[in-house]
């Protein structure tokens, strides 16, 4: 049975009330940090995905061109991206992270989880997976609406589960999780 109009409504105020109240949460939490939540989600992105071009950042993110190009020049003032040759194309640069940025990555993610833990202190961890199945599942269906394929590295609890996952990890990432697993030494 298909989802009925008012249900569709009530979905769409909850989805804006959460919306509403991450940016709260987020500006709360801040504390200390140097970049703002749009660029946080910028090196997320390009820790996930891998060198980009602006144009194609924009389109994937949703972020107007002088609004990235703003974000890409204090990301690049402050040591987290860089650009580099585009070697299909010498005219374009791509913006890679840098070992800076994904440092930044790792502990803003490792912040932010602390303050999740502490938000959710009366929940179990049933709770927790399911709120994030749910989550997840929204998002593919969202996703897959407008055509366009998942550019973070959310992955279902069953990947999670298994000994030696990465929270947030993508395939290349765990992969290299794994090796460093199995050779401490390689570095």
């Amino acid at each position: 049975m298909p989802v009925s109009h008012d249900t569709a409504v009530e979905l769409v105020r909850d989805l804006l009330e959460l919306q509403r109240v991450m940016k709260r949460v987020t500006k709360t939490d801040a504390g200390g940090r140097r970049l703002n939540p749009t660029a946080i989600a910028l090196l997320y992105y390009l820790d996930s995905n891998g060198p980009r071009r602006a144009t194609v950042m924009a389109s994937e993110t949703g972020l107007g061109p002088s609004g990235l190009s703003r974000q890409l020049a204090v990301l690049e003032d402050e040591g987290h991206v860089e650009r580099t040759p585009d070697p299909d194309d010498g005219r374009a640069a791509l913006v890679a992270i840098t070992e800076r940025g994904r440092g930044q990555v790792r502990a803003v993610l490792e912040e932010d989880a602390q303050r999740l833990a502490a938000r959710l202190e009366g929940w179990d961890e049933e709770q927790a997976r399911t709120s994030r199945g749910a989550i997840n599942e929204i998002t593919t269906v969202f996703l897959t609406s407008l055509g366009v394929e998942r550019t973070t590295s959310c992955r279902g609890p069953q990947e999670q589960d298994r000994p030696g996952a990465v929270p947030g990890a993508d395939d290349a990432d765990q992969e290299h999780a794994d090796r460093e697993h199995e050779e401490p030494t390689a570095r």
